[in-house]
């Protein structure tokens, strides 16, 4: 699919995923407040032509599709400067979560998901969740042994969850549930913390759940 894609952070998440999305047949605009860092040079050079990494504002505004790929700390800073002209209706997919792992992994928002604070920041545009359930090391085509995992989607808008549906399945995603509105984030963020928690408790990093069928 010929498509341009923002992503509004380039950590791990950010250049797996944009690197993931290039391979897919997609153009690709990772951000950073420095987007002129030296430590950026290897991933462009991977990408080629197919991507570059630029200011926030600047892959907001190059991406008809938008992934938030920011660490919690930073993410409603990041959001709240970009000029909402820039995501106004577009779909903006959330890929992040809010944990204490302190004394334990358990999430930091309680009554509320990451989710639907990026969409009252962006009232005009189209929020959508999924991905936050898998580190960074599965998100793109996931291979296990013991058959095909499980990826959720969540938001208000249908054409929107469309879009993320393609995308997912051009990531590698064989399986996706649409849970419902976005205040069903929640569910996933919590299905995160399961998932975190599961994989300490069996030493099995890098693991998925998966819905297993009669």
């Amino acid at each position: 699919m010929s498509m341009n894609i923002g992503i509004l952070g380039a950590g791990n998440v950010g250049k797996i995923l944009g690197k993931g999305l290039v391979t897919a047949g997609y153009q690709v605009l990772i951000s950073s407040r420095e987007p002129h860092d030296p430590k950026h040079f290897t991933w462009k050079q991977e990408v080629g032509k197919s991507g570059d990494i630029a200011s926030f504002n600047e892959a907001a505004l190059f991406g008809e599709i938008i992934i938030v790929a920011l660490p919690w700390s930073c993410l409603k800073e990041v959001v709240e400067a970009i000029d909402p002209v820039y995501l106004q209706n577009k779909t903006v997919i959330d890929v992040s979560n809010a944990v204490h792992f302190d004394n334990g992994p358990r999430l930091q928002l309680v009554d509320r998901s990451v989710a639907e604070i990026i969409q009252q920041l962006l009232p005009e545009s189209h929020v959508v969740k999924t991905l936050n359930t898998v580190s960074d090391k599965i998100m793109i085509y996931p291979k296990f042994r013991e058959g095909s995992p499980i990826m959720f989607i969540s938001g208000n808008n249908t054409s929107s969850k469309n879009q993320v549906n393609s995308l997912l399945k051009d990531l590698g995603w064989p399986l996706i549930v649409d849970l419902g509105d976005i205040r069903q984030s929640r569910l996933q963020e919590s299905i995160m913390l399961a998932c975190v928690i599961s994989e300490n408790q069996l030493q099995s990093p890098g693991s998925a759940f998966a819905l297993l069928r009669h």
